[in-house]
């Protein structure tokens, strides 16, 4: 079963690649200081039982390191080193993230129905062949807003601010990108 940051990037990616939209200038969130409330260090395997809509089931291999700081439970600052691993066939794909992302609940409540201002910089969803070669890559500052309903599922994602280049945030360019390395039809 994915972790706790699989998930929701994946929800908040395919969202996202729905609904790109542009919000007034939202206020910048201030990231927690002092010592990191805690470390992750873990790795996991599961299966995309429906990878990019192709109705093909892709093999996952996760391997993660996270340091998090906490100022109360609305507020966060993670940052993240994580390496996904897609295998299709014989062709295996490497995505990798390596970011500072910054969060907190600007309405409701944190485990509710809530909305959350984010802040992400860094590479954000690069996509290589397994021998380096790049497919897509996401760098620089993104900022948005992110809504969930009561049950933690994303159903809406405003894009406040970006800069530096996101194709996967905006677009459906990460998934063209897999379906075509892996030689399937979407």
């Amino acid at each position: 079963m994915p972790g706790p940051y699989v998930i929701p990037a994946l929800a908040a990616l395919v969202v996202a690649l729905a609904l790109p939209a542009v919000a007034p200038g939202a206020p910048v969130i201030k990231a927690p200081t002092g010592q990191p409330t805690f470390h992750a260090r873990d790795q996991e395997d599961f299966a995309i039982t429906d990878f990019c809509g192709t109705g093909e089931i892709v093999s996952v291999h996760v391997e993660f390191r996270a340091t998090v700081w906490e100022d109360d439970p609305g507020v966060f600052k993670e940052v993240l080193n994580r390496k996904v691993y897609f295998t299709y066939g014989d062709v295996t794909l490497v995505e990798h993230f390596a970011s500072r992302n910054i969060a907190v609940v600007v309405s409701g409540a944190a485990g509710g129905a809530r909305t959350e201002e984010r802040i992400e910089t860094g590479l954000k969803a690069k996509l290589m062949l397994a021998d380096g070669r790049v497919l897509t890559s996401d760098h620089g500052l993104l900022h948005y807003l992110v809504s969930f309903d009561a049950k933690d599922n994303v159903v809406d994602v405003e894009l406040v601010e970006e800069h530096g280049g996101h194709p996967a945030f905006t677009s459906d360019a990460w998934c063209k990108a897999a379906t075509a390395a892996f030689g399937l039809e979407v």
